[in-house]
């Protein structure tokens, strides 16, 4: 048996930001919430686990208004039990703040063997939270990984770096961070949606686990970024449009001659 905690993260929809005017935080605020997809995958590589040595999986997740619709639809994916620290004191939180409360929460949840977070969130895609946790908690950690197999109380971790594959014996506990390329998450039935709706969950505030957050780094503004296309048509034959290509290339600056 192993028990796994996975940690996701509420992000914006970016797929649905819709601005006009190049600022995006009055569209961020009415854009729809989702599952960050990095913490889908790591939530699929939990249940997978637990499908196959079996134990229980428990998804934990932290922000200023976590919607409950979310945390039901990760139940209904196959979790267990879900905690998640709902408190308008995290508005504006950076992944230190996310670490440091995550790991509050992990301590007072008894008998796990390992935490799996998405490698980043798909808003901001800090690439923190996972190390910061595990710093946070003193326990091995490794990103990127790949594959997950449990044998013999250790578990076997795969990472794909550039053009190599590297392969870890990890001593538990543990936490590993994955990426999209690790499975494809499921989508829940009907009949496990409905199952959701008993499954237990925990609203904890930054009061009752008895902290407070001060975040290192503060956004100051977001701006959609503008690109403009030349549209510049090169005629010629072959061998004159790669000549012209060149020239201009050399010109703009994005090649040396």
């Amino acid at each position: 048996m192993i028990n796994v905690l996975v940690c996701v993260k509420q992000v914006v929809d970016v797929s649905q930001l819709k601005t006009s005017d190049g600022s995006i935080q009055e569209a961020m605020q009415h854009a729809p919430r989702k599952i960050s997809e990095f913490d889908l995958n790591a939530l699929e590589e939990a249940i997978r686990l637990k499908e196959k040595h079996g134990g229980k999986v428990t998804v934990l997740s932290v922000g200023s208004d976590v919607k409950p619709m979310l945390i039901k639809e990760a139940l209904a994916m196959g979790a267990d039990e879900a905690y998640v620290v709902s408190d308008p004191e995290m508005e504006g939180s950076d992944g230190l703040v996310t670490a440091m409360v995550l790991a509050e929460m992990v301590r007072r949840i008894k008998g796990w063997d390992i935490i799996l977070c998405g490698e980043a969130s798909s808003d901001e895609a800090g690439y923190q939270v996972g190390p910061r946790l595990a710093k946070e908690l003193g326990i091995p950690f490794l990103a990127h990984v790949t594959k997950l197999e449990l044998k013999s109380g250790k578990l076997l971790a795969e990472r794909a770096l550039e053009n190599i594959v590297e392969t870890y014996d990890v001593p538990l506990p543990a936490l590993f961070t994955v990426g999209l390329e690790i499975n494809t998450p499921r989508i829940p039935s009907l009949l496990m949606i409905k199952a959701s709706s008993k499954k237990p969950i925990t609203y904890w505030s930054l009061k009752d686990l008895e902290i407070t957050v001060k975040p290192a780094l503060r956004t100051i503004e977001m701006k959609v970024v503008k690109s403009e296309r030349k549209n510049i048509l090169i005629e010629g034959n072959p061998e004159e449009v790669a000549e012209k290509l060149v020239t201009m290339l050399l010109k703009e600056g994005v090649i040396k001659g």
